[in-house]
């Protein structure tokens, strides 16, 4: 399932003439947008969000002229409104697809045909708080508290809050104490608003950025990975497992092209900087915006491994919390193999 989080940073050049080498940067606003180039192999791609910094990785590709040496037209595409990536993939719209190893697994329990095959961007995430309010110094302090998360009123939020809790020692809190807001992705705003406590489902690179920009100069986290749940602060290309088959060869370009352009990123950030700041039209976004851009940029440049590939031992612990948590149906979480919805056949 792909989750849209609304922009705060305006992202321009959309169907765009290239900037720097190359001359294939499309980014597009739907599916239904054609912007094709016959000479080159035709990857339409779904983000998860709008387009931020932790999609450097295609942006650099496309700036870099790195898509075109790999005979690739890549195409951006931005979701309008929320959607379903394998149903796009399914009537065409889409080829690929960007969303989070949570929701690779939550959808393989219901049964959706999806196919992850290369992670790209390993982040860290967790519950966003406060600290300069003094309610919340640990994470069993959010027992009982207002959690603000995108699907609320659904299972997730209080899955991860309580799993939290439970880690710092608490294990009298009920679960049903979670009072729930559905701020979206606007968390800053929920806790501002004092609409929610906390809010969960966030990357530290971008929500604590973008909430200190906001005026929320204590804003602080507690991590998935250091308080008892499975870290999914990932990010993972997808498609379905037809399309997989169909397209195996031009998808491991793909990998291969993302791969050269990380290591632009790590080892040429101040180039990757230039290309991305271009591709957003930072110059004409507001001080606000500017200083978010920067921050974020900034942030998110560690966060993109050479490896990547993702072992079925972890997703395999995500599905057993998943299933510990009610967040999907325990006899088809326990059924499902992770070998139908991950492979690292051509991530190596």
């Amino acid at each position: 399932m792909i989750y849209l989080r609304p922009a705060v940073i305006t992202t321009a050049l959309l169907c765009s003439v290239a900037f720097g080498q190359q001359n294939d940067d499309k980014t597009c606003t739907s599916a239904s947008v054609e912007c094709d180039d016959t000479n080159l192999e035709t990857i339409r791609l779904g983000l998860e969000w709008f387009t931020n910094p932790d999609h450097l990785p295609l942006i650099v590709a496309q700036k870099h002229g790195i898509f075109a040496s790999f005979g690739l037209n890549v195409q951006l595409i931005e979701p309008s409104d929320h959607w379903e990536a394998e149903e796009e993939i399914l009537a065409g719209r889409l080829d690929v697809a960007v969303t989070e190893p949570l929701h690779l697994a939550q959808d393989a329990a219901k049964g959706k045909p999806v196919l992850g095959f290369s992670r790209f961007l390993h982040t860290d995430g967790g519950v966003l708080y406060d600290a300069g309010k003094g309610d919340i110094t640990r994470p069993a302090d959010m027992c009982g508290k207002t959690i603000s998360y995108p699907g609320s009123p659904g299972p997730g939020g209080p899955a991860i809050v309580n799993t939290m809790v439970k880690a710092d020692g608490k294990l009298d809190c009920d679960i049903t104490s979670y009072k729930k807001h559905n701020g979206s992705f606007f968390h800053t705003d929920a806790l501002q608003s004092n609409h929610a406590d906390v809010a969960t489902l966030i990357f530290w690179n971008f929500e604590i950025p973008e909430a200190k920009a906001k005026g929320m100069k204590d804003a602080a986290f507690f991590s998935l990975k250091e308080w008892g749940v499975p870290d999914f602060c990932q990010l993972v290309l997808m498609t379905t497992p037809f399309h997989f088959e169909k397209r195996k060869d031009v998808l491991r370009k793909l990998v291969l092209a993302m791969r050269r352009a990380t290591g632009i990123v790590h080892q040429q950030p101040d180039l990757a900087r230039e290309y991305y700041y271009h591709h957003v039209n930072k110059e004409d976004a507001s001080e606000t915006q500017q200083a978010v851009i920067d921050a974020t940029f900034t942030a998110t440049l560690p966060a993109f491994p050479n490896d990547n590939m993702m072992s079925t031992e972890y997703y395999e612990h995500l599905m057993g919390w998943l299933v510990e948590t009610d967040q999907v149906d325990g006899k088809a979480g326990e059924e499902v193999s992770v070998s139908t919805y991950w492979t690292n056949e051509i991530s190596w």
